[in-house]
């Protein structure tokens, strides 16, 4: 009896050691309640599959009564923003591929008079590189019709006739696959390159490489060039999985694919080189990843689409290379999209890599000086 209270003495007095070493830490107290605040605002607006926001392009070949009627059940709607209300077929389709509308509705010249015979059809193209957002929108604009068709009777009915772009049968697997080439390399890059430096220094290696005749930007950048070759290694790991086990159709360029990863892996690549920088310990550099890693993927429409997240967050999306580095790959993956077709989604990630690397480099030069 003596010596299993002696034992519980013991674990009581590592526990209570624990508890004060970790709350009189202010670092640790931050770590412990502000994470926690920020990720559940996070995950309550960013992880929704409602959608607040459906930007659209007309299409409207009919320009009857009729018709000036359905599209002005869509834009009262409220949900539903229209982005363009275009003349011909090759607008139309170039708003879609582009990004910029995510659903289409395209109204036939003879739609006026077939609605009197009751055989109206509206025709309902969604971009489905995304098959969440798509399903929803297309529900939308299915109840729309729906309640116009109760007001007007069998003769008055709408058809819908949907077609969903790059995932006809909306299978969900063709969506998230592709986007896990540049989810999973970006929690791998950013954890080999935010711990190369705090886990040196806790080992002691750090300072003898220091005297080393190695200056430190020529260190960064041998710290830098492995989890980027890593980086593409894993990436094209997946993609071999999503091409040829899981059969998902690749329509677009090997060489604009690698430009893509490369360009998000150096930008993940020199952020976790400033945290490993700012970060003294290895346990410091791992809360920083993850403070990253989970806001950057809720934040990136790989599991749920931007669109469905109020338009204060999809503004901080702005920030999130990952977000970019998707919907480039997803255009380059299903639509065969070549640099020209996604120059501007090159530029934010082009932006934020020549941003970090130059700041590891400045935070690097200023820890070790």
């Amino acid at each position: 009896m003596p010596s299993i209270l002696a034992f519980l003495y013991r674990i009581r007095a590592l526990i209570r050691k624990e508890f004060i070493t970790v709350l009189q830490d202010p670092g640790s107290r931050k770590i412990l309640i502000v994470p926690v605040l920020v990720q559940s605002v996070l995950f309550g607006y960013g992880a929704t599959f409602n959608l607040e926001r459906v930007p659209w392009v007309l299409l409207d070949e009919s320009r009857s009564a009729q018709s000036a009627e359905f599209v002005r059940a869509v834009s009262e709607n409220g949900i539903f923003e229209l982005v363009a209300a275009e003349t011909g077929l090759a607008g139309y389709t170039e708003r879609i591929d582009r990004g910029d509308a995510l659903i289409g509705i395209h109204i036939p010249a003879d739609f006026a008079r077939r609605q009197e015979t009751g055989t109206g059809v509206v025709m309902v193209t969604a971009d489905a590189r995304n098959t969440t957002t798509a399903n929803v929108a297309v529900g939308y604009v299915s109840v729309i019709a729906a309640s116009l068709n109760e007001r007007r009777g069998v003769l008055g009915s709408i058809r819908m006739v949907e077609r969903f772009r790059y995932n006809e049968n909306t299978i969900t697997r063709w969506n998230i696959m592709p986007g896990l080439m540049l989810g999973l390399s970006m929690i791998q890059v950013l954890m080999l390159a935010g711990l190369s430096v705090s886990r040196e220094r806790e080992d002691g290696s750090f300072d003898m490489m220091l005297m080393t005749p190695a200056t430190p930007v020529e260190i960064l950048i041998g710290k830098a060039i492995p989890p980027i070759l890593i980086g593409i290694m894993q990436a094209f790991i997946i993609f071999s999985v999503c091409r040829f086990w899981f059969d998902i159709p690749f329509a677009g360029s090997i060489g604009t694919l690698l430009l893509i990863v490369t360009l998000f892996a150096s930008s993940c690549v020199g952020l976790g080189l400033a945290i490993s920088a700012l970060c003294r310990t290895v346990q410091q550099s791992m809360v920083f990843a993850f403070l990253i890693l989970l806001p950057s993927v809720i934040l990136s429409g790989l599991m749920t689409p931007v669109a469905a997240m109020p338009e204060w967050m999809q503004t901080l999306t702005i920030l999130n290379p990952l977000r970019y580095a998707i919907e480039a790959l997803r255009r380059v993956y299903f639509e065969g999209a070549g640099i020209a077709d996604v120059w501007r989604l090159f530029w934010p990630t082009a932006l934020l890599a020549g941003v970090t690397m130059p700041w590891a480099v400045w935070l690097f030069r200023r820890k070790v000086s």
